[in-house]
């Protein structure tokens, strides 16, 4: 191998290695906001999950319709709450951040438990996430479909 090929193959190698490096610390952010996500999700705290969303922040529950703003998001998930839904999970498929932007695609998993029976759901979100002047990452937009 030339120097010139060995050269090559060095700054690819280095050049790999600090896009995975990247990749690590940005998957970090990503886990973080659904670690804490899931965390509120599963306490049944709705309010403090609706503090994870900007104020004008979109959901769209994958029924044809949407909620704008916090109030509102906030009574989406108690109905879920009320309803029996619990065990909810995030498993990153893809996510990827431009400056104060983080964008996700993930599988997601939750239990609704209703008169002693309980009834797995699964599905894919995707969300998108801006970094606030606070340092703190809210939710701006947020979809899902759901497959019983």
């Amino acid at each position: 191998m030339n120097k010139f090929s060995r050269q090559f193959a060095v700054c690819a190698v280095l050049a790999l290695a600090a896009s995975q490096t990247a990749l690590a610390q940005h998957d970090k952010a990503v886990d973080q906001a659904n670690t804490a996500w899931n965390a509120a999700f599963n306490k049944g705290d709705a309010h403090g999950l609706a503090a994870m969303y900007d104020t004008k922040a979109v959901v769209s529950p994958g029924n044809g319709t949407t909620v704008q703003g916090r109030a509102d998001i906030e009574k989406l998930f108690k109905s879920y709450f009320d309803a029996g839904v619990h065990d909810h999970t995030i498993d990153v498929v893809q996510a990827n951040r431009i400056g104060n932007v983080m964008y996700e695609t993930a599988n997601w998993t939750a239990v609704a438990e209703k008169d002693g029976k309980k009834t797995p759901y699964k599905g894919v979100l995707v969300k998108v996430m801006t970094k606030g002047t606070d340092g703190q990452w809210r939710t701006t937009a947020h979809t899902w479909n759901a497959a019983q």
